[in-house]
C-alpha cells in the first residue's frame, strides 16, 4: 500500500525547503535597497482589501439607518457654519460630530461670536475634532495639539481626528481609540461620538481594523438641509468636508474623504465589530500545515496518474503539468475562499498571502529536491536515495 508513503520524510523535507526559500526571499526583499518598491508594495497589501471588494461586487451598498454625513465643503465663512450648526441642532439629531477645526480667532468678530453661540446651543450632544501633532518617538507620545479657538472658553467634547497613515500614501485600514498626549491619554473623535451614543463602550489602546463592510452613508449638502430633515432628526450627524482634495485618503474600497473614514470607524465602534489578526506564529503554523497537505495531494496525484500510463489523455495532462496546475490553483482558490469566510463570518483575519506564497514556492522546492535525488542516485547507490519517493519518479 502507498499509504505508508504519505508521511514519508521527503514530504517534510520538501515542505521545509519551501519555507527556507520563502525566508530567503523575504530577507532579500527587506534588505536589498533596489527592492524597496517591492517591500512597500507588500507592506501595503492585505487580503482584507480583496474581501471588501468581493462583498461589494455586483451588490448595491445598504444605506446606514443611523448615521448621516453633512457636507459643508462649499462653506468657509464662520457665520455660515454657525447657521448650519444651529439648523442641524433645531432638527434634533442624537449626536453631532464636527470634523472641523476652527483654528485661531479670525478678524471676523461677528462670525466668531455666532459660532460660539452655536457651539453652546449644541451643548453635550456635540463632539469637536482636534489634531495631535509633534510625535516624540522616544517618549512614544504626541507633545502638541491643535484645537478650535472656542475650547479655551467653552467646555466641549473633543477627540483627535488623526488618521494612522504616518503621512504616507497608503491604504488606511486601521484606527486607534486612544493616544498619549504628553502625560495624559486622549480619545479619538469617532470614539467620543460613539461614547455619547453608548457609554458602555470602553476605550482601548489597541490598533483596530476599520470595518468597510457593504454599507454607505447618506450625504446631505449643507445647503439642502431643509429638504432632508428625515436624515437628520434622531440620527448621528457627521459634519465636515467630503470633496476637499487635501483631505482625501486611500482605503480598501477606493479613495475617500477623511470624514467618511471617521464615519466608518464610528460605525465599527458602535457595532463593536472586532476583526482579530491571528498571531504571526499561528499564521506560519497554518501555512506549514497547508503546504504539507498540498505536497501530499501532489504525491497522491502522481500515484493516480501512474495507473493510466497508457492513457494518451492522462499522460498528456500529466507531462504538460496541467493536472498539477489545476490542483495547485484549486488549493489557492480554497485557501482564499476559506480566508474570506473566516473574515466575513467570524471576524478573523488569516494571512493567506503567507499561505499562498508557501504553496507557490512548494513547486520550486519539489522540483529542486526531486532533481537532487534523481541526479545523486545516478552515481550513488545509497539507501537514502533508493528509499526516496522520487527515486523512480520519471
Amino acid at each position: 500500500m502507498h499509504w505508508r508513503y504519505f508521511f514519508h520524510r521527503d514530504h517534510w523535507i520538501v515542505t521545509i525547503l519551501a519555507f527556507v526559500f520563502m525566508g530567503v526571499l523575504a530577507y532579500v526583499t527587506l534588505n536589498v535597497d533596489f527592492l524597496n518598491p517591492v517591500k512597500q508594495a507588500f507592506n501595503d497589501y492585505s487580503m482584507s482589501d480583496m474581501y471588501y471588494q468581493i462583498d461589494r461586487h455586483g451588490v448595491q451598498p445598504e444605506p446606514s439607518e443611523l448615521i448621516t454625513i453633512v457636507d459643508m465643503t462649499e462653506y468657509y465663512d464662520r457665520g455660515d457654519l454657525a447657521e448650519i450648526l444651529l439648523k442641524i441642532n433645531e432638527m434634533e439629531p442624537l449626536v453631532v460630530g464636527v470634523d472641523i477645526i476652527f483654528e485661531g480667532v479670525r478678524d471676523d468678530a461677528v462670525g466668531n461670536d455666532l459660532l460660539q453661540e452655536a457651539v453652546k446651543a449644541l451643548g453635550d450632544k456635540a463632539v469637536f475634532a482636534m489634531k495631535l501633532k509633534d510625535y516624540d518617538e522616544d517618549k512614544a507620545c504626541f507633545t502638541g495639539v491643535t484645537r478650535s479657538f472656542f475650547t479655551d472658553s467653552i467646555a466641549v467634547n473633543q477627540g483627535y481626528a488623526n488618521l494612522p497613515d504616518n503621512m504616507e500614501d497608503r491604504n488606511i485600514r486601521d484606527y486607534t481609540v486612544t493616544q498619549r498626549l504628553n502625560d495624559s491619554t486622549v480619545c479619538s473623535f469617532p470614539y467620543k461620538v460613539a461614547h455619547l451614543m453608548d457609554d458602555d463602550i470602553q476605550p482601548t489602546d489597541k490598533v483596530l481594523h476599520i470595518d468597510y463592510s457593504n454599507v454607505t452613508f447618506p450625504v446631505v449638502k449643507a445647503s439642502e438641509l431643509d429638504e432632508h430633515v428625515d436624515l437628520i432628526a434622531g440620527r448621528v450627524v457627521m459634519l465636515g468636508t467630503m470633496y476637499e482634495e487635501r483631505d482625501m485618503h486611500l482605503s480598501p474600497i477606493g479613495k475617500m474623504a477623511g470624514l467618511e473614514m471617521q464615519t466608518y470607524s464610528l460605525k465599527t465602534i458602535l457595532e463593536r465589530k472586532i476583526i482579530t489578526d491571528l498571531p504571526e506564529w499561528l499564521n506560519h503554523v497554518i501555512a506549514f500545515i497547508v503546504c504539507f497537505l498540498v505536497e501530499l495531494s501532489l504525491y497522491a496525484l502522481g500515484l493516480f496518474t501512474t495507473r493510466f500510463k497508457k492513457n494518451t489523455i492522462v499522460v498528456f495532462l500529466e507531462k504538460s503539468g496541467m493536472l498539477t496546475t489545476v490542483l495547485v490553483v484549486s488549493w489557492l482558490i480554497a485557501i482564499n475562499w476559506t480566508g474570506y469566510l473566516l473574515f466575513k463570518n467570524n471576524g478573523v483575519y488569516v494571512d493567506t498571502v503567507l499561505i499562498q506564497a508557501s504553496v507557490a514556492l512548494l513547486m520550486a522546492a519539489r522540483g529542486i529536491y526531486k532533481a537532487f535525488i534523481q541526479s545523486m542516485a545516478i552515481n550513488h547507490d545509497h539507501q537514502y536515495f533508493r528509499t526516496s519517493i522520487f527515486y523512480k519518479d520519471e
